[in-house]
């Protein structure tokens, strides 16, 4: 099976409520099979201090195990080459087969808990970019790669405008 892209996406809101309209908006990405929730984690905190958690996933405790392998194991190549791949493999596989988690896990909840302000709280969402199948397929079977990637916001073109400017003297 092709996986397409994942991202991981942290969101911020200023409330401790769950925003209804963002759920919604990423129901209909999932129903309309744009997305795909690999991991989710919502964590408010309200003004007294006490928190919130929220999990959810469209991915089966299978497909956990088999992306908590494949995780470890790129990660461990990339730390220790083939041995590291080896190993990597071996404690992703079993940390998303004891947990049920693939991606927070409780101490990891603990810290950015520790970091919301009062009466706010904060999204960690890992989405599967369902959309890209087909485009990654048509790329490997033509002996492609990805070169470069990446968001472009408004924020990267005034960023990006700012340089520019400081480059040419302005």
């Amino acid at each position: 099976m092709t996986y397409g892209p994942m991202q991981l996406v942290v969101v911020g809101f200023g409330q401790a409520a769950l925003p209804l309209g963002f759920v919604n908006q990423l129901r209909r990405l999932r129903e309309d099979g744009v997305v795909r929730l690999v991991d989710a984690v919502f964590i408010a905190k309200d003004e007294h201090g006490d928190l919130t958690e929220i999990r959810a996933s469209d991915i089966s405790e299978d497909e956990a195990v088999l992306l908590g392998t494949l995780s470890g194991a790129l990660f461990g190549y990339g730390a220790a080459g083939e041995l590291g791949a080896e190993i990597g493999a071996e404690l992703g596989g079993l940390a998303a087969a004891e947990s049920g988690e693939f991606g927070l896990d409780s101490n990891d909840i603990d810290e950015i808990a520790d970091l919301i302000p009062r009466g706010s709280a904060a999204a960690f969402i890992l989405l599967e970019h369902l959309w890209a199948v087909g485009i990654k397929e048509a790329i490997q079977n033509a002996d492609g790669a990805v070169i470069a990637h990446g968001w472009i916001t408004p924020a990267t073109l005034v960023a990006m405008g700012e340089d520019a400017a400081a480059e040419a003297g302005v």
